[in-house]
């Protein structure tokens, strides 16, 4: 019986520690260059609310919005509306169910 709580924990940690890993990736993502308290509220409530497929389209979105904003230089427009702007608008959807 021990063994089989031993075991159960063992799992459980297992599939916790890579999604809290996953959640401050997203958090670090959403803040970007603004780490005021308000939005590092807004990007851990959103990062709770975006999951799977979702998920994955908003980091890849958030990705690419934060290089173009480090290179100083706008993202490709084809690329931007093709590619990203379904993450961007998961993000924004899910901030401004956080307010």
């Amino acid at each position: 019986m021990r063994t089989l709580k031993v075991a159960i924990v063992a799992a459980f940690a297992l599939v916790s520690v890579p999604a809290l890993a996953y959640a401050d990736d997203f958090e670090a993502l959403c803040t970007g260059v603004d780490k005021s308290p308000e939005t590092a509220k807004s990007c851990k409530c959103a990062s709770g609310k975006i999951t799977g497929a979702d998920r994955t389209a908003a980091l890849e979105a958030m990705k690419a919005v934060n290089a173009a904003m480090a290179s100083g230089k706008a993202e490709d427009a084809a690329a931007a509306t093709s590619k990203h702007a379904k993450g961007v608008e998961i993000v924004m959807t899910a901030q401004a169910t956080c307010m």
